[in-house]
């Protein structure tokens, strides 16, 4: 038998439920739904308090005659009592409300940065760092505000409405119908305004993002501005971006400062009826003057929560508008770190194997078949810009989701494999390296459990980075600047190296990562691989191939696909553009020897 049949107030009770679990926040206030009730008992015990008051007050105005003193006395007593309760209250809805808001804000953001880790790499190559940053920050900040301040006045207003309008009506219908006159014209003020400062919001946000990516970039390529001398065409652009900003904010504030204005005016017109109604009907003997004082003090009580609807309806759209933008990156889908394969392993005893994969997308193209990297195997990669080298890396450590069943790790389909547990076994350099603003103890350690000096100093002699960093005021020890600036090109491929190497891969993909390292010391650290790492499987893309004659196999790539491949020796002679790329390495190695550095790229030292 189904209740809601018989009884319709089941079916409004679960339409009621239904409109409360669509609320955006829901989840989050479910999440910490105890130290929320806490804070709305003691919230409503507040504003009962806020009810007593004015009838203390109206009980001693009326008892100010010599034989009632002790009335006043008590009304006094009662009076401070009630404050002290008051104030107590008023500590703990702060804690509970407010400060929840605060929990919730701080699970926000490691929920956003949780997400942002597990994003495929393609994600960041159309969402740009300012706008996440923005939403990061600015938007989470109004979903606090949404949460706290934005519900704590929403209940404020509803409880001071329930407790006030029943005692009013009990002190005088009349006054209090006088009081509400205008207040039909509030569902028709907020639906107007509330709308405009939920479109103004969300392009204010918009703006802001602009903003900061504008400033982030520029800030990152600060050296590229003054080399260029591009200072005043930068101040323009982000002043341009700053005054949209402006613009927008301005008509949001206009909006937001007309909202609450003109709600308190609408309680302030019944006030004006209420003074001179209310003091004829004091003058004939209608109502006590103990009872117009306290209708006044209600009335002006009534005050706040009009301005609470007000700012609760402008930030409950903010927050709404800000958790808006924020699902759009939650929604956005994550890497698995394990995807569904086929049971059983399969029938590949190499260390790295490529079987039929094809990927292609907007911007990379790639068909490979029959690859394979046996244990301790030193494998060239070479090909024209564009010809997929990095893509194929990036494949590998699936930075981009490889199909399932085409790249095996030790015999394990590696999107089978967990994350964590490929890119410990697998590890990469790249040719654009990124330090931390740490020492470089710290940049070399990234990942890593603590490890000996020894150890530390063996990675290190194998970049041929080591005496370069003891030389440095605190050795290791140093502190980087931001992105390592302090450091050479060259050096900081070497740190990046060192970091590669301290983590004992089973396979290292070198993406070009010596383009910044003089050819010696380049050769200096092959040398260092094929005597110390013998055992370590090594892929090594690069555009100067003076390192390719060591290497046990070349791949020849070109527009995504197997050209070519065998030794170096093989290659030169079969192959055309292998020949031709080997010539113009050589040549520019020749340039490189010779040629003194420009005075763009002695200040890039510098810097």
């Amino acid at each position: 038998m189904r209740l809601d049949h018989y009884f319709p107030i089941f079916t409004k009770f679960k339409q009621y439920s239904y409109k409360v679990k669509a609320y955006p926040f829901w989840k989050h206030l479910r999440a910490y739904r105890h130290r929320y009730l806490t804070g709305f008992v003691a919230l409503m015990v507040v504003d009962l308090i806020n009810v007593l008051l004015p009838l203390l007050v109206r009980e001693a105005v009326d008892a100010l005659t010599p034989k009632a003193f002790h009335r006043i006395v008590w009304a006094g007593v009662g009076y401070f009592l009630l404050m002290a309760i008051q104030a107590v209250g008023r500590y703990l809805w702060r804690v509970h409300l407010i400060g929840t808001s605060h929990l919730i804000a701080q699970k926000l953001r490691m929920e956003l940065y949780q997400h942002l880790q597990r994003l495929p790499l393609r994600y960041y190559h159309r969402v740009r760092t300012g706008d996440l940053m923005s939403r990061a920050t600015n938007d989470i900040e109004s979903i606090r505000m949404a949460v706290g301040p934005g519900i704590l006045v929403t209940l404020d207003a509803v409880l001071m409405f329930l407790f006030i309008i029943p005692v009013m009506f009990y002190l005088s219908p009349k006054l209090t119908l006088l009081a509400f006159a205008f207040y039909p014209v509030v569902p028709f003020l907020t639906a107007r305004l509330g709308d405009r400062i939920d479109t103004l919001f969300e392009s204010l946000q918009t703006k802001m993002s602009s903003m900061s990516a504008f400033a982030q970039e520029s800030f990152h390529a600060i050296r590229l501005i003054k080399s260029l001398v591009l200072e005043s065409r930068a101040h323009e652009r982000f002043n341009e971006l700053s005054r949209l900003y402006e613009k927008e904010g301005m008509q949001l504030a206009k909006y937001q400062a007309v909202f609450s204005p003109s709600l308190s005016l609408l309680t302030n017109l019944g006030t004006f009826l209420i003074l001179f109604s209310g003091g004829m009907d004091v003058m004939a003997g209608v109502v006590s003057v103990g009872t117009f004082v306290a209708f006044q003090r209600f009335v002006v009580q009534l005050s706040w929560p009009m301005e609470a609807i007000g700012w609760a309806v402008t930030m409950n759209r903010e927050g709404r508008a800000a958790y808006s933008r924020m699902n759009e990156i939650l929604n956005a889908p994550q890497v698995e770190s394990v995807r569904s394969v086929p049971k059983g392993k399969q029938p590949y005893d190499e260390i790295l194997s490529i079987k039929g994969l094809e990927r292609q997308e907007a911007h990379f193209r790639l068909k490979l078949d029959h690859l394979t990297i046996q244990r301790g195997q030193k494998i060239g990669v070479v090909g024209k810009v564009g010809a997929g080298k990095s893509t194929l890396f990036h494949l590998i450590l699936r930075l981009h989701e490889p199909p399932i069943g085409t790249v095996f790790f030790q015999g394990q389909d590696v999107t089978s494999i967990p994350l964590l547990t490929l890119r410990r076994q697998i590890a990469s350099v790249e040719q654009h390296v990124f330090l931390f603003s740490e020492n470089i103890r710290q940049n070399i350690l990234l990942g890593t459990d603590t490890v000996p000096e020894e150890k530390i100093r063996a990675v290190t002699q194998v970049a041929c980075i080591e005496g370069e960093l003891l030389e440095l005021a605190s050795g290791f020890d140093s502190k980087l600047g931001e992105r390592g600036v302090n450091l050479s090109g060259g050096q900081k491929q070497r740190v990046a190296l060192s970091r590669a190497l301290v983590r004992e891969p089973v396979v290292l993909l070198l993406d070009d990562c010596f383009s910044a390292v003089d050819v010696e010391i380049e050769n200096r650290i092959i040398e260092n691989f094929f005597a110390g790492y013998p055992e370590l499987s090594l892929c090594f893309a690069s555009h100067r191939l003076s390192v390719m004659p060591r290497m046990d196999e070349i791949w020849l790539l070109e527009n995504g696909t197997l050209l070519d491949r065998g030794t170096h020796a093989s290659l030169l002679k079969r192959n055309a553009l292998y020949a031709s790329l080997w010539e113009k390495s050589e040549r520019q190695i020749e340039l490189e020897k010779f040629e003194p550095p420009t005075e763009v790229e002695r200040a890039d030292e510098s810097l």
